[in-house]
């Protein structure tokens, strides 16, 4: 699979797309390849939903190219597959130029979620944010791993990275592998990283209101990716929200 997009000089696109796979009886790779130019003052969002069964390795490549004043943005939701291995990277290398990463993972029992962006400055004047969350149950294992570098030619740049993780039981795990690659000092940088756990008081006071734990618990979760979910077109919105319960449930994969 390759898509290849080229979003000419002051031009907009949003390209959608929705990936899954039936279960099969053996192993299954899904070894995708996006490239993206975004010209002059051009703007292009990418919007992805992928949903793999448990026996497919998810190793995607995805590339975006950002000219001078263009806009990339990345929104993404990745679950369902054993392993998936996800850094979108924009590289941008016209002055003005800016991009955002927004995505979810969800790692339930017996899935590694390795994913994360990836963003280079290679022009001054240029911003990025990066924005990751991530929901391990089960003992599942979700880990960001980014890259942020900045040329030393690239003055007055401003990067920002958050990175949230929630764990649905003990047994779960979450790690965060940032790298940060700032070759000067004309740069604004900031990163921050947050792990939680379900608060039983949350769960508590919903369940005192007649709400069942279970929905009480996927109502928390659907809370804490709701910054994210909302900025995918909306029938893709409703079906995000509809597979985090259906992991919630195990009914998955």
């Amino acid at each position: 699979e390759h898509t290849l997009i080229i979003v000419d000089e002051g031009a907009s696109v949003h390209y959608i797309e929705g990936c899954s796979a039936p279960k099969y009886g053996s192993q299954g790779l899904h070894a995708g390849l996006v490239e993206i130019f975004v010209k002059p003052g051009a703007k292009c969002r990418y919007s992805s939903v992928e949903n793999w069964s448990r026996d497919t390795y998810n190793l995607n490549t995805k590339r975006a190219i950002v000219e001078k004043d263009g806009t990339m943005e990345w929104v993404g939701g990745n679950m369902g597959s054993g392993t998936t291995m996800l850094y979108p990277c924009s590289v941008l290398i016209g002055e003005g130029a800016r991009c955002d990463h927004l995505a979810i993972a969800f790692a339930n029992a017996g899935q590694w979620q390795d994913t994360g962006a990836k963003v280079i400055h290679a022009a001054p004047h240029t911003s990025s944010k990066v924005i990751s969350k991530s929901i391990s149950k089960g003992g599942g294992v979700s880990v960001y791993r980014g890259l942020l570098k900045i040329a030393p030619h690239a003055h007055d740049c401003t990067a920002n990275v958050e990175c949230d993780a929630l764990l649905l039981d003990e047994i779960s795990r979450t790690d965060t592998i940032p790298d940060m690659q700032i070759r000067n000092n004309d740069v604004t940088i900031a990163h921050e990283a947050r792990v939680g756990k379900l608060s039983e008081e949350d769960v508590f006071y919903l369940m005192s209101r007649g709400i069942a734990e279970e929905e009480a618990k996927a109502m928390i979760v659907n809370g804490f990716i709701e910054p994210i979910v909302r900025q995918l077109p909306l029938e893709y919105a409703v079906e995000m929200n509809r597979l985090i319960e259906l992991e919630m449930e195990g009914s998955v994969g």
